[in-house]
């Protein structure tokens, strides 16, 4: 987290994904890293959510931990954003294990600026990277794992050459 904040500028977002397990770690993280932590977004996947059995509650929700590099701005492109969202996870739509809806991340890239430049060090599939190109953002990301690097950069080219997944 503290490697993240060197190189977002001031004001800058951090938005990163935890489940009910993760979240006291994540925001203790968050906040050891220097970043001023603002609230927590929930994403809610909808009833086809996993479900581990009879007598338990279905792991329905994940949440987004956000936070700031310092001060936070007044926005001069839009807000207040949703503080829930309720987008399923399609399998059409899904293109690594722990993949998230391109809608989802559409609306969570608008917190930035237009013509802002997004970064995610874990970028997975590169839905990020779509959704940010989508709205007109500028993109870079890392995987390290090789083949799925290799995945998300041709999903992210297919996008920027009009053969877009949903």
């Amino acid at each position: 987290m503290t490697e993240a904040l060197r190189v977002v500028r001031p004001s800058g977002y951090l938005l990163t994904f935890t489940d009910w397990r993760q979240l006291p770690v994540t925001t203790d993280a968050v906040q050891c890293g220097g970043w001023v932590w603002r609230g927590l977004i929930a994403w809610d996947k909808s009833e086809g959510a996993r479900a581990p059995h009879t007598g338990y509650f279905r792991h329905q929700c994940e949440y987004v931990v956000w936070a700031t590099h310092g001060v936070t701005r007044k926005s001069a492109h839009g807000g207040p954003l949703p503080g829930c969202f309720r987008f399923p996870v399609r399998q059409a739509d899904k293109f690594h294990l722990t993949g998230k809806p391109t809608a989802l991340m559409r609306e969570l890239v608008k917190v930035v600026p237009p013509g802002a430049l997004i970064a995610d060090p874990f970028m997975g599939s590169g839905t990020t990277g779509v959704a940010a190109l989508m709205e007109g953002l500028r993109f870079v990301g890392n995987e390290h794992d090789r083949a799925i690097f290799a995945g998300a950069r041709e999903r992210i080219e297919n996008h920027r050459n009009g053969h877009q997944h949903p």
